[in-house]
């Protein structure tokens, strides 16, 4: 399986199981009214952690394509160089 092929098939059951633990507290949200305070603190908490999840993400990508893009650069000024 590559690496392409790999992530979207994570990305998928993630989405697939996120989409059935929902319909499943939907469904059940009456049995759960003592706890349903606490639940919605912990779906905030994790709502928080995925924005920073995303955020540190996010920096890391830019910060693979900044480096990148200067040994690219590094490496064509040393190959002007030697011409």
């Amino acid at each position: 399986m590559t690496k392409s092929a790999a992530n979207k098939t994570l990305w998928l059951s993630g989405l697939v199981t996120g989409a059935l633990v929902g319909a499943y507290l939907y469904k059940n949200k009456d049995d759960f009214g003592p706890q349903k305070e606490k639940l919605n603190s912990l779906l905030g908490d994790f709502q928080s952690l995925l924005g920073d999840l995303k955020v540190k993400i996010l920096d890391a990508k830019s910060e693979g394509l900044d480096a990148t893009k200067a040994a690219l650069q590094s490496a064509k000024d040393k190959v002007d160089k030697v011409k």
